[in-house]
């Protein structure tokens, strides 16, 4: 406890009504009208309230100790020696105006660390900051206001100078003129030129290596894939992995799709093993779809197992279709009466109408444009006009070459339909494709190059 300069009543320091600062030391009022009288009538400054300690590390007390502690500005004179004696480099602190410090509690929930930094100020922050009622906390950087309002001027000078300066010009600009003849004009920049289509050998050869890398691939079935369009230029790895394939395959109808295969690359073994399936197969399907693939091969030993469909009606239409491919005089007669019947129904009647533009008759090509415009239809009546060597299926077999699909039949009638095409352009979008993610679209899109840049013997067959 002290006692206050004016009226001598004891004064605790730390909870002061009033207090002052007189020479770097904290003067306690025992209220705010001492600390006014304070300012006229002169103050007894407090003692010393406790020694400095010594070099020894040991406090010795003096004559007069108080309860409190006493609050002191400590600071280094020039000579080094730090004393209680104010430093002469810095000027004699101005005299404030009284401040009146209350005791309070920080509020339940506030951190520590926010209470802490409120009394980090300087004496002077403390008694200007009391005095005018502003708040405690340290103030904020204006860092990010400055940032904002350059900015915004800066933002605004660029869009003075790019719409009212820069748009403007002293004189319109004049149309460039004509080049006069013989002067030098450089070309205009083409976009496509860095699409330009390659030339057919180097597509088919691309073609050759994705699905040879294929046949090295570690799935079965992407192997076979390769393996069955490769096949068709007579490759013989292709082959020799086909053969191996039907050694061991336990599947009557894969055994099927592969012996075609075999058979379309020349390979005899593949056609003997469909005809052999087509009259002894274990069931009727398997002999049906055995004698349905060697008519896609023009060869007669279909014919016997699907001629004995012809007289069935539930599927004399399907058996017909399939010996349209070697224009079997019966089965174009069963066409022909189907097309005739008013009771069949219009999709039978397309159905035969296509099958007999396959066999190669020339009377249907008006019934088969009329297709082209059903969705259903449209694509088996743009093959079977490509058999006929119409021109009015190839719009049609040149948006199928998009769709994945589609493509390799589309490909095939395209070739079909003009044994001496132009592929180039085709062979870009075909390009990308052998870039695509999927397996099977890369193996598509290159068997569609051989069949449209390759030898025309390769696209004999379906």
């Amino acid at each position: 406890m002290t006692a206050c300069p004016i009226c001598g009543k004891p004064v605790d320091s730390l909870r002061a009504p009033a207090v002052k600062v007189r020479a770097g030391k904290v003067v306690a009022f025992c209220s705010s009208e001492c600390a006014q009288l304070g300012e006229t009538k002169p103050t007894e400054m407090p003692a010393a309230g406790r020694a400095r300690t010594p070099a020894s590390g040991v406090v010795a007390p003096t004559a007069a100790l108080e309860s409190g502690p006493v609050i002191e500005i400590v600071h280094e004179p020039a000579s080094g020696v730090v004393t209680s004696a104010r430093d002469e480099r810095i000027p004699a602190p101005p005299v404030l105006p009284d401040v009146e410090i209350k005791e309070s509690k920080p509020k339940r929930g506030t951190s520590t660390s926010d209470t802490l930094d409120k009394w980090t100020l300087t004496d002077e922050q403390v008694g200007e900051r009391a005095s005018t009622g502003t708040s405690m906390a340290p103030p904020r950087s204006p860092l990010p206001l400055i940032v904002l309002l350059v900015l915004l001027v800066g933002a605004g000078g660029f869009l003075a100078y790019r719409y009212l300066i820069a748009g403007r010009g002293d004189a319109p600009v004049a149309d460039p003129a004509p080049p006069t003849p013989g002067s030098a004009v450089a070309p205009p920049i083409d976009a496509t030129a860095a699409a330009a289509p390659a030339p057919p050998i180097d597509a088919v050869g691309r073609a050759r290596t994705t699905l040879q890398k294929y046949l090295k691939a570690e799935s079965p079935r992407i192997q076979r894939v390769a393996a069955t369009a490769l096949a068709r230029t007579q490759d013989p790895d292709a082959i020799a992995l086909l053969v191996a394939a039907l050694a061991r395959e336990t599947s009557d109808v894969a055994k099927l799709e592969i012996a075609y295969a075999l058979a379309r690359a020349a390979d005899k073994r593949g056609g003997d093993a469909l005809a052999t399936a087509a009259t002894a197969g274990r069931s009727r399907d398997v002999r049906a779809e055995a004698a349905r693939l060697l008519a896609l091969l023009r060869d007669p030993r279909a014919v016997p197992t699907l001629a004995n469909y012809l007289d069935v009606s539930q599927l004399r239409l399907g058996a017909a279709e399939q010996l349209a491919y070697v224009a079997e005089p019966k089965a174009l007669k069963v066409l022909d009466a189907i097309r005739a019947d008013d009771k069949a129904s219009p999709d039978d009647r397309a159905r035969a109408t296509i099958a007999l533009g396959i066999a190669g008759r020339a009377d249907v090509a008006g019934s088969l444009q009329a297709l082209l415009t059903d969705a259903r239809f449209n694509s088996f009546a743009a093959v079977a006009l490509a058999q006929l060597h119409d021109p009015s299926a190839r719009p049609i077999l040149i948006k199928q070459l998009e769709i994945p699909s589609l493509r390799v039949g589309a490909a095939r009638a395209l070739r079909v339909l003009d044994p001496a095409l132009d592929p180039t352009p085709q062979l870009p979008a075909l390009a990308l494709a052998l870039d695509s993610g999927k397996d099977t679209d890369q193996a598509q899109a290159a068997e569609a190059i051989l069949l449209l840049a390759g030898p025309v013997e390769w696209s004999k067959y379906p």
